[in-house]
This record gives C-alpha cells, structure tokens and sequence, in this order.
C-alpha cells in the first residue's frame, strides 16, 4: 500500500516539476487542477500516461466529467461565466470536479478507475 502511494508520488512530482517557491507537498487530498495547477488536456495526458505505467483500466474514466468547461465553445464559456453568480450549474461547469491523488491511489489499488 505504501509503494502504491510512493510510486504516486514520484510519478506526479516527475510531471509537476519543482515549485518556484518551496518545496512540492503531495498528499491524497492534492487536486491537479485547482492544486498544481494543470489544465484539462495536461490532466487527461497525464491520467493516460499514468494508466498505461500503473496497469489501470480507463474504461471509466471521462476528463468532461470532472472538467465539463473543457468542451466549452467560447459562446457557451462566457454565457456560463455571466450566469455563475446565479447558478450552481454554471458555477460546477467552470470550477468542475476534483481529481485527487487519493482518486488515483485508490485506482491504483483497484486496477481501474470508477467514476
């Protein structure tokens, strides 16, 4: 269990990079969007790469799920931006759902994603 996480780990910091400031913390609450920072396609390179090194079945997994803006034309973007003081929906859209390491721990764990 604790080489999962550790594999995790090194995976992750090899693709994070080292921070400007500060030294990169991970734990299992570490969200790649809103945490280090990643965009959408970087998120779902990375979770196929990963897949592909850790033996873990994607058949599950769909990045427009957790990232639901990345499908936005601009027209729709704005429109949800403007609504998103005022709606939940609109707000979920743009902010999206987390992918944590833990998400990915436990798939690991697993061999495979479940939504």
């Amino acid at each position: 269990m604790e080489d999962i996480w550790k594999n995790l780990e090194e995976f992750i910091a090899a693709d994070a990079g080292k921070p400007l400031v500060g030294q990169l913390e991970l734990t299992r609450d570490t969200d790649l969007y809103h945490d280090l920072d990643m965009n959408p396609d970087h998120i779902e390179r990375l979770i196929r790469r990963w897949a592909a090194q850790f033996g873990v079945d994607l058949s599950e997994f769909d990045i427009h799920y957790y990232y639901p803006s990345a499908k936005l034309g601009i027209g729709s973007f704005l429109a949800a931006v403007v609504k998103s003081p005022f709606s939940a929906e609109a707000r979920e859209t743009l902010g999206g759902r987390s992918v944590t390491l833990g998400m990915m721990e436990e798939a690991m764990q697993g061999g495979r994603w479940r939504a």
